[in-house]
């Protein structure tokens, strides 16, 4: 990439992020690319995930399973989630569960983290699970990404689970985290 293909560098001023959600015009391409990134350091620690290495087809197909949240900065895909429907065949009992949906494709450009992105993004997640009735919210990671772990917990989730994945070489921990029905949509997360 040329230096003015390189995302902005984020300064400590507040910035307009824009939340929506994924829309027709929007690139599988540059999300793509976004998710190479954002999962880089995984990748780097011998971790094959999907999203380091999927294609763009595989990026779309898997966005087209769920509902789907980008986070835009001047145009630029900044960040994305999804949010997914039980999933009966899973590997996991969590994911297998009927009132817990669950997130994928959650990636934050390496330029925008610790900015708030992703703690946007995840409750975006929830937002949108409550919305659809569910009562919580679960999500993978990698054994070893200690660092995520920390975010998750941080967030509100706890480890339920350990497994190896079909077709995944490293351990995974599965976390969940119970959504309060009774608690209100934040005041910037209303439009949903």
């Amino acid at each position: 990439m040329k230096d003015q293909d390189q995302p902005p560098e984020p300064s400590g001023a507040p910035r307009t992020i824009i939340y929506r959600h994924w829309q027709d015009g929007d690139s599988p391409e540059e999300l793509t690319e976004l998710l190479h990134r954002a999962f880089a350091h995984l990748a780097e620690m011998g971790l094959r995930c999907a999203s380091a290495y999927q294609p763009p087809e595989g990026t779309l197909a898997r966005l087209l399973q769920g509902c789907s949240f980008v986070a835009v900065d001047n145009g630029r895909l900044v960040g994305a989630i999804s949010v997914y429907h039980p999933e009966f065949d899973s590997d996991s009992s969590v994911y297998r569960e009927r009132g817990v949906a669950s997130v994928h494709q959650f990636g934050v450009d390496p330029a925008y983290q610790g900015f708030g992105v992703g703690d946007a993004l995840l409750r975006l997640a929830e937002c949108e699970a409550k919305r659809q009735g569910y009562t919580a919210l679960a999500l993978d990671t990698p054994e070893p990404a200690q660092h995520l772990h920390r975010f998750y917990m941080h967030m509100g989730f706890s480890i339920v689970e350990s497994l190896r994945f079909a077709g995944r070489e490293y351990l995974s921990v599965v976390l969940k985290k119970h959504l309060d029905a009774r608690a209100g949509l934040a005041p910037a997360l209303a439009w949903l």
